[in-house]
């Protein structure tokens, strides 16, 4: 069974993001927490019975596994093992930094120490990066090979979620996915308010256009962006609607002068977000 994602249109791509950046970023939840949910969601939509984030320790050639879901016997949180003896070791050595098998028996892994060891016969995995230096892996298998071929749309949402971890690892010290004490824990969360706001802004098309322009250019003219859209009404809407609309949520700067548009004072609070869309094409025309 492939990743409802995977299969799904544009509406209900972003319907599945909306979902997922609402435990990505609940407040008052600790990261580990969200991992830990996100974990529960995407090994049913991936058919994929277990998940792991591990750290992996190249000086000392080994793998730990920092935060599994999943019940395998082998796979268990806070132990480590050889990295010789895992399939993480192909996958931090991959070009594209992601490796996936469908079916580990056909695929001529019969014999090699990480399925003699863990009995995978399916796994996801991508590289997590902290600072830009490698910090492990983002995991998801199964001891089953799975009935469909693992897609190229697949890997590239996993290798999002690992961004997530990342990018949450940045900001919040490297410590944090191995505390379990949430009253340890300071960092900085975003209010329920202000999921509201970003899911309001991303639900338009046009919107969506607008904040992904401004990731790439620091001003753009409206002008510019009139002439990316093809429906009339929407060209009408994007002056009395669309811009007059993220310039009061605060995600860009309209200088209705010289009929610009710039990225607002809130703009990085819906920046991952607005990347993320990007990197998947959700909504957003060429």
């Amino acid at each position: 069974m492939s990743h409802s994602i995977c299969t799904s249109e544009a509406n209900e791509g972003l319907a599945y993001f909306q979902r997922l950046w609402r435990t990505l970023l609940a407040p008052n939840t600790d990261p580990r927490t969200r991992l830990e949910r996100l974990f529960e969601t995407e090994t049913e939509e991936l058919d994929l019975n277990c998940a792991f984030l591990s750290h992996i320790d190249l000086e000392n050639e080994t793998e730990r596994f920092e935060i599994v879901y999943g019940s395998h016997e082998d796979l268990n949180s806070g132990t480590s093992v050889p990295l010789s003896e895992t399939y993480c070791r192909k996958t931090i050595t991959d070009p594209e930094g992601t490796m996936a098998v469908s079916d580990a028996l056909a695929e001529g892994w019969d014999g090699d120490p990480a399925y003699e060891t863990f009995g995978l016969g399916s796994y996801l995995g991508t590289t997590v990066s902290v600072d830009g230096e490698l910090y492990g892996t983002l995991c998801f298998a199964d001891t089953d090979a799975r009935d469909e071929p693992i897609s190229d749309r697949e890997k590239a949402l996993v290798e999002m979620h690992s961004q997530w971890v990342g990018y949450t690892m940045t900001h919040w010290d490297e410590p944090l996915f191995r505390e379990t004490r949430i009253d340890t824990i300071e960092g900085r969360t975003v209010s329920s308010e202000a999921i509201d706001s970003m899911m309001d802004a991303l639900k338009s098309r046009v919107r969506r256009t607008l904040l992904v322009t401004l990731l790439d250019t620091t001003e753009t003219s409206i002008a510019a962006l009139e002439r990316r859209l093809n429906d009339e009404e929407d060209r009408v809407a994007l002056y009395h609607i669309h811009v007059p609309k993220l310039a009061d949520a605060g995600y860009i700067a309209w200088d209705t002068e010289a009929d610009t548009i710039s990225k607002g004072p809130k703009f990085s609070e819906v920046e991952p977000l607005v990347q993320l869309l990007k990197e998947y094409n959700t909504g957003v025309p060429e």
